[in-house]
Parts: structure tokens; C-alpha cells; sequence
């Protein structure tokens, strides 16, 4: 027996995917390999167990297909993306063998991310304690992370990031005024910056050990 292809379309969000349609109402979701693969086109025929080959390719596309649908909207670290595809029903097996295809494609980078995300975080005023907080939220492994925030540390000191926040968010700041003070110290402490940094970027005549 052999079933018709109806056609062919190229999905939207990955150039390197497609979803073939058959005149049986069935459609499946392939990569572009398996469209040279099988010579697959529209109009032609395939044999019944070329069919039942591509059926069974499908179901380990069906993770593949989710997983990239997830990262054309957002980056993902490996961990954080095997949580959401377990979320999604499929067992950890099935989620690292399409993490591991993942990987080799470079569609996550855990290197990549953990730069990105922590440069992210500290484009918006966060300290180094926060930003390794949500870099270990992500499942990014320790090294990773102390690596991270050694890169960050050359787009500016911390100091100077207070600083920075201090002259924007803070103008009328008056650090003689003791109550002032710790709320200021306080807003920069929940933001993940060490108490250190903060008192050299809001010390002049107030010595905020004493605090």
C-alpha cells in the first residue's frame, strides 16, 4: 500500500522543521535530513513501511518540535528547559536525548546563557549575590557560575554600579540622616550587592559600620 503526501510546509519558527501532510488525514513533523532522507515531496507516494518509519521518527520529533516552539520564545538554560518538557509529560529520558540533540545543533549553551542572563541582570542593577542566586535557580553548575561572575566583573565594579543607582533612584539621598541610610543600604542589599560596596559608594562623612 502506499500513501499520498498532500503537502509539505516549512514551520514558521524553525527553517530546519516541517510538518508533511497525507491524504489520510494524518501530518507529521519532520526535520529537513528527513525530508532528503525519505525524498519526500508533495504529490509523490510512499510504501506502507517508509510510512510506519516516518510515524515512528515523529515520536521522537514531538519533543524536538516542543523543545524548539519553547526557545523560539525565550532562552533557556539545559536544566531549566528538561524541567519544563517533564512539565510538558515526557519522561527524563526522552528530555535528555533532545537536550543532548540540542546541544550538538547549539540550540542551548549553557555558557552562552549563563553570560547573557547574568549580564541581563546586571544591566539592571543587580548584585553579584542575586545574580548567582538565579543563575543556580537555572541549574547552572557552580564552576559555570564563578566563571560568569568574573566576566561580569569586567563590564564594572560593583562600587560603581551603586553609585551609578545611587545618583538615578537616589537624588535626594542624605546620608548624614541615619534612618535614610539604612533603607538605602537595605535596597541594596535585597538587589544582591556586597554591604562592603555598598558602604564605600554611600560613605563621606557617615561611617556605615557603625550602622
Amino acid at each position: 500500500m502506499k500513501i499520498l503526501i498532500k503537502k509539505i510546509e516549512k514551520m514558521h519558527f524553525n527553517k530546519n522543521m516541517f510538518k508533511v501532510y497525507f491524504e489520510n488525514g494524518d501530518s507529521l513533523i519532520v526535520f529537513s535530513d528527513t525530508i532528503v532522507k525519505f525524498s519526500l515531496r508533495p504529490g509523490i507516494s510512499i510504501l506502507e513501511n517508509d510510512y510506519n518509519e516516518l510515524i515512528s521518527y515523529d515520536k521522537s520529533n514531538k519533543v524536538m518540535f516542543d523543545s524548539l516552539k519553547l526557545l523560539s520564545k525565550k532562552a533557556y538554560s539545559e536544566n531549566s528547559l528538561r524541567e519544563k518538557l517533564i512539565q510538558k509529560g515526557y519522561n527524563t529520558d526522552i528530555a535528555n536525548k533532545a537536550l543532548t540533540r540540542l546541544k550538538e545543533l547549539n540550540y542551548i549553551n549553557d555558557d552562552n546563557y549563563a553570560k547573557n542572563y547574568a549580564l541581563y541582570l546586571y544591566k539592571k542593577g543587580k548584585g553579584a549575590f542575586l545574580i548567582k542566586a538565579e543563575l543556580e535557580k537555572q541549574g547552572i553548575e557552580k564552576d559555570l557560575i564563578k566563571e560568569t561572575l568574573e566576566k561580569i566583573k569586567e563590564e564594572g565594579e560593583s562600587f560603581e554600579v551603586i553609585l551609578k543607582i545611587l545618583k538615578t533612584k537616589f537624588k535626594n539621598f542624605n546620608n548624614k540622616d541615619k534612618n535614610e541610610t539604612k533603607k538605602v543600604i537595605s535596597f541594596f542589599l535585597r538587589r544582591g550587592f556586597a554591604f562592603e560596596d555598598i558602604s564605600r559608594a554611600i560613605k563621606n562623612d557617615i561611617d556605615c559600620d557603625s550602622i
